[in-house]
């Protein structure tokens, strides 16, 4: 079985995943929540250091730049961790929308604090925590793939607690509340709409658009990971994961007698002939490789294409005609992420002035 993608492929898409990643963030830095903002970083960070390991590591598995997979092998276990806490928080904030909860216009300096602290620990806490952890369960210090370039290894049964546990508990969470969220939004629609076209900082198109990106963050990733997790314990004692955790010489000398002669400073180079062979490790791999790819096209396409972007990019491309001397004409500077305007005025005649845009 080859498992290989046909180069340069792999580099392509995980470039267009930055730039399609990021590029919301552009003329909406101001109103997108601070869940948005991690969560179309961590995918940008995951989708970066892919399109550079698949460069520097296609056809060949040499250590290179060891300090560049240092930090890769980290950043691998804090996006995964830190989309899945986005998800979390934004479905929190969708909890509290709706129960008709919102800072009032008048908060101080340190009422809004207050309120990102929590985020903040989600959505940057939970991860470096994790990330740091995992040093506990790291027999080597890393190992390069063929084509995959540098990831992270773990050792024991603590790899479930200190790897799986914190996106399995986010996703949780994201299951629990975002269903409920939906149903309460859809069943007191009149009311919701009022709270929101009171509130400036939300929307009933960013609502839904808040929604979208939660669940299907959950939906994408909930599936695979529980899989990986039963798949490890189906495989008993062959899976380096189900073997206890006796002390910390024992997994950093050695992984526990499974790998005489490595150590914490140890790299293990794996070419592609040893890991194309297995199915499930290639859809592990390639899941990986493309998961944060679509990820960051589904952010653009549910951020990226409001009116504010659709004027960023027209004036991107007049930029060069504008200064050679062609004009264009002037368009309504209205900021807005919706088309729409939404009242919960029955009276169709109080909205029926175009342009009118919360």
């Amino acid at each position: 079985m080859n498992g290989l993608t046909p180069y340069p492929i792999t580099p392509i898409g995980n470039f267009i995943g930055v730039i399609l990643a990021l590029l919301p963030l552009v003329s909406q830095a101001r109103k997108l929540s601070v869940a948005l903002w991690g969560y179309s970083i961590w995918v940008a960070l995951f989708c970066f250091q892919g399109f550079v390991n698949s460069i520097i590591w296609h056809n060949n598995v040499n250590v290179v730049v060891p300090v560049w997979c240092d930090i890769v092998s980290k950043i691998q276990v804090g996006a995964g961790i830190g989309t899945h806490a986005c998800a979390l928080t934004i479905c929190i904030q969708l909890y509290k929308i709706t129960r008709l909860r919102a800072l009032p216009e008048n908060t101080t300096k340190e009422q809004k604090f207050k309120a990102l602290v929590l985020p903040l620990l989600l959505i940057i806490g939970l991860p470096v925590l994790t990330m740091a952890l995992l040093i506990i369960v790291q027999p080597l210090r890393f190992q390069i793939a063929e084509e995959e370039g540098c990831g992270p290894t773990m050792y024991s049964f603590v790899g479930y607690i200190v790897y799986y546990g914190p996106g399995l508990m986010t996703s949780l969470g994201c299951i629990i509340l975002a269903p409920f969220t939906l149903r309460v939004f859809l069943r007191h629609r009149k009311e919701m709409n009022g709270f929101l076209s009171t509130d400036q900082g939300n929307t009933h198109s960013k609502y839904y658009r808040l929604v979208v990106v939660a669940c299907l963050d959950t939906l994408f990733n909930v599936p695979v990971l529980l899989t990986c997790v039963i798949m490890a314990i189906a495989e008993g004692q062959a899976d380096i994961l189900n073997h206890p955790y006796i002390s910390w010489k024992n997994v950093h000398d050695g992984a526990g007698g499974n790998a005489p002669g490595l150590s914490l400073s140890s790299i293990v180079q794996e070419p592609a002939s040893d890991w194309d062979t297995d199915r499930w490790t290639v859809f592990s791999l390639k899941w990986n490789e493309w998961v944060y790819v679509l990820q960051a096209m589904i952010f653009f396409g549910v951020f990226g294409t409001t009116p504010e972007m659709r004027r960023y990019y027209r004036s991107a491309f007049w930029f060069i005609p504008e200064r050679l001397g062609y004009k264009r004409r002037q368009e309504s500077q209205t900021e807005t992420l919706s088309d729409v305007a939404f009242n919960s005025n029955p009276n169709p005649r109080a909205i029926s002035s175009p342009g009118v845009h919360r």
